[in-house]
């Protein structure tokens, strides 16, 4: 019987890291077959292929990445049933949303995972996490996620938080897509494998800015924000989308501009909702955008995105505010 064939895609991070038994250190691997005898009896079922796409820490990830990622996945797309990226745990929720509009109309999963500590830890996450992530990646789920763990969490709904081996990421605003935790138990509301053909668009602008309002914020801050020219910006606002009215001539100027306004929210599982209340119609007639139910980090991802796709003010918002790969609710 033939092996399921996954792609493994290394990007870097902790999990590529070893432990240097004489100084003690984390260093980065000589190799990626460091990564390949750490999972041995996992070979037996599976036909797995390594790829080095970059070595760099979270930290240093940029939107380049993710075009450079979502072209190796496009150019060997037909010839694996799954994919797996090795990638650092820091800015992961930013890449797999990046992924998820880069790479629409998906028959099979492409499953982002990492570790906190390096694979030759015997007390570490990165083996444990691998295992499961190639597991997903055999699944009948056509979705980017990310798997570190035993849940596997829809990536444009995913976030870090906490430093913690039991559970790194969460996604609080969507339940997660399948378990291992007992068995393997999958959820009816994951996206299935079936036909379809990969639309492949991996093009962002990251001249976006992103806004976290705070009380007493200076009117210097925002100045500077404005002053800047950027695209496009993001901003973290209160609750279901409050912000103070001191901020309305801010808002104006910025509009006037031609320069879109994405409002999320600060709440973990929290929703904008821009009908609530009176003052927040007022952003509506401003042309201010709901992000809805979206996290942070998939609006700012998103809005890149979408700046590449929309030719007008109007074709922004339809896609800012459409549910395109399950990032937000209908």
């Amino acid at each position: 019987m033939a092996r399921t064939k996954i792609a493994i895609l290394y990007m870097g991070g902790s999990i590529g890291m070893v432990m240097n038994q004489k100084t003690g250190r984390i260093e980065p691997l000589e190799s990626l077959s460091v990564i390949h005898r750490a999972i041995p009896e996992l070979q037996r079922e599976v036909s797995l292929e390594f790829f080095s796409v970059s070595n760099v820490g979270s930290s240093e990830v940029t939107p380049d990445h993710w075009v450079e990622i979502s072209r190796k996945i496009e150019s060997m797309y037909d010839a694996f049933e799954g994919f797996v990226v090795i990638h650092g745990t820091n800015t992961m929720s930013y890449t797999a949303s990046a992924l998820s509009f880069a790479l629409q109309n998906l028959r099979k999963p492409i499953i982002l995972t990492g570790a906190l500590l390096p694979i030759n830890d015997l007390a570490g996450d990165g083996r444990m996490n691998l295992i499961f992530a190639i597991r997903a990646a055999q699944l009948d789920i056509a979705e980017v996620c990310v798997v570190l763990g035993p849940k596997v969490l829809r990536g444009s709904r995913t976030k870090k938080i906490d430093e913690s081996l039991l559970q790194t990421f969460d996604s609080p605003r969507f339940p997660a897509l399948a378990d291992f935790s007992i068995g393997v138990h999958m959820h009816p509301w994951r996206i299935v494998r079936r036909k379809r053909t990969l639309v492949c668009k991996p093009m962002f602008d990251p001249n976006v800015m992103l806004v976290t309002l705070h009380p007493g914020m200076p009117d210097a801050y925002l100045d500077a924000v404005l002053a800047a020219k950027p695209h496009g910006i993001v901003i973290r606002a209160y609750g279901p989308g409050m912000l103070s009215a001191h901020l309305f001539p801010w808002l104006q100027r910025v509009t006037k501009a031609g320069i879109p306004i994405v409002i999320t929210s600060q709440s973990l599982r929290g929703t904008v909702d821009l009908h609530r209340f009176r003052k927040q119609l007022t952003l509506e007639e401003l042309g201010v955008i709901s992000a809805k139910n979206m996290s942070y980090e998939c609006a700012l991802v998103k809005l890149m995105w979408a700046l590449t796709q929309a030719s007008t003010p109007l074709r922004l918002r339809e896609l800012m505010e459409r549910n395109l790969v399950g990032e937000l609710d209908d």
